[in-house]
């Protein structure tokens, strides 16, 4: 079982939660509470969230910075301190209360849908994803994150702070690439 979370600054805000075996199940919530009851009972062993652990002193970490001299627009940790906060106590509650132990990685919605040509249903669905749980913006991306992890898991992504998934590609050592894009029509 994998996940993919997107964690919000505060409670007043529903955070979004995706696991993903053979189904795809979605969750919205506002306590930490209730993310831990939900991964205690689905127990992911890893889990693919909007924010990362690690914050800077700097405006980039260096692997941010990596990040964006690839190209890749994003919100660096050091602009969302309260929700890093909200992960690292999410993190504790969870090991604390649970004892379990999942494994956080870093995703970024929008970077993860452009490398994988995510742009709606039909696009997850190619990737053997039922999109029929999926009832907002949030969702989707909760989704996307799950996505994310199982890329992770396969070792099909570079990891520059924040995991990026990379495209299923047939290189013939030359500048050109072959797509073996699982959506492209023929």
């Amino acid at each position: 079982m994998i996940a993919g979370l997107i964690l919000k600054d505060s409670i007043e805000e529903e955070s979004q939660i995706a696991f993903m075996d053979e189904e795809v199940k979605t969750f919205s919530v506002n306590e930490n509470s209730e993310l831990v009851e939900l991964i205690k009972e689905y127990e992911p062993e890893l889990v693919a969230a909007n924010v990362g652990l690690e914050q800077g002193k700097e405006e980039l970490t260096k692997q941010e910075q990596e990040l964006q001299d690839e190209g890749f627009i994003f919100t660096p940790n050091s602009h969302r301190e309260k929700v890093v906060k909200r992960l690292e106590t999410l993190k504790a509650q969870i090991v604390h209360q649970t004892g379990l132990q999942p494994e956080f990685i870093r995703f970024e919605p929008q970077i993860s849908a452009e490398e994988l040509a995510i742009d709606g249903d039909r696009a997850l669905e190619s990737y053997g994803v039922d999109s029929s749980d999926i009832d907002s913006v949030e969702a989707f991306d909760a989704v996307v994150g799950a996505v994310t992890a199982r890329f992770y898991q396969e070792n099909q992504h570079w990891d520059l702070g924040v995991v990026v998934p990379e495209a299923v590609r047939e290189k013939d050592g030359t500048e050109s690439e072959k797509e073996l894009d699982p959506r492209a029509e023929e």
